[in-house]
């Protein structure tokens, strides 16, 4: 009786011991899947944010810089590259000058290729003027120029050397010029190539003594004229 009650304790204690060993292996085993989980999730962490502050760094490069390549514009059949470019809207944009008739010379032209400001959609030419005041101002922080010539060629028989629409914008001082009727020459022959500017024709101007002055009737006349096609345009 004594031997059976022996073995019947042993057989238990061992059940007891298997039962706790299992426990602790599986208690084990479930802190090491946390702690791999918890590291995973660790890595999975730190690589996104490593990746989301080299996509913040890039944007924030690329942001420094207005003009890319993809700003690269057309100026009738002449490429633009987006470093000569220094202001652009929706509409127009600004540009250095190949050929600079006086120090600040620049151009704004239009976005759409367009030979004349007729041609253009009454959007897109309230925004070339008001680009033309804007690059004015700036020209006059940086030369303190008190006049500019703002000059149109609208088109081939004004002298336009490219159809396409712009504007000549030219800082002026006081006696820059021995004769300042000279800048006008100048601007005609402009072209943004030499040899471009060598097939241009000079207009030939009256000198001041062979031009008269008109009666005030002629002037009335011309006004007239001019009036009643106004009206007609409305």
């Amino acid at each position: 009786m004594k031997c059976g009650v022996l073995l019947l304790s042993l057989l238990f204690t061992s059940f007891i011991d298997i039962e706790a060993f299992t426990s602790r292996t599986q208690k084990q085993a479930t802190r090491s899947h946390s702690a791999s989980a918890a590291k995973a999730s660790s890595n999975t962490i730190q690589y996104a944010n490593k990746r989301s502050d080299s996509e913040t760094s890039s944007r924030s490069e690329g942001g420094n810089n207005n003009m890319t390549a993809a700003d690269t514009m057309l100026f009738g059949r002449f490429k633009i590259l987006a470093s000569q470019i220094f202001h652009k809207t929706e509409h127009s944009f600004a540009l250095v000058n190949l050929r600079p008739l006086v120090p600040g010379h620049v151009l704004v032209v239009s976005n759409r290729i367009a030979p004349l400001l007729d041609d253009l959609h009454d959007h897109e030419y309230d925004d070339l003027w008001k680009t033309v005041r804007k690059v004015q101002r700036a020209l006059k922080t940086k030369y303190n120029c008190d006049a500019f010539n703002v000059a149109v060629q609208d088109g081939e028989g004004a002298g336009q050397s490219v159809p396409h629409v712009h504007i000549h914008i030219l800082p002026r001082y006081r006696g820059d010029l021995e004769r300042n009727d000279d800048i006008y020459d100048q601007l005609e022959m402009w072209a943004p190539r030499e040899e471009d500017s060598q097939k241009k024709k000079r207009l030939e101007v009256p000198d001041d003594s062979e031009r008269r002055d008109r009666t005030i009737e002629e002037m009335a006349e011309e006004a007239s004229i001019y009036q009643s096609l106004m009206k007609q345009s409305e």
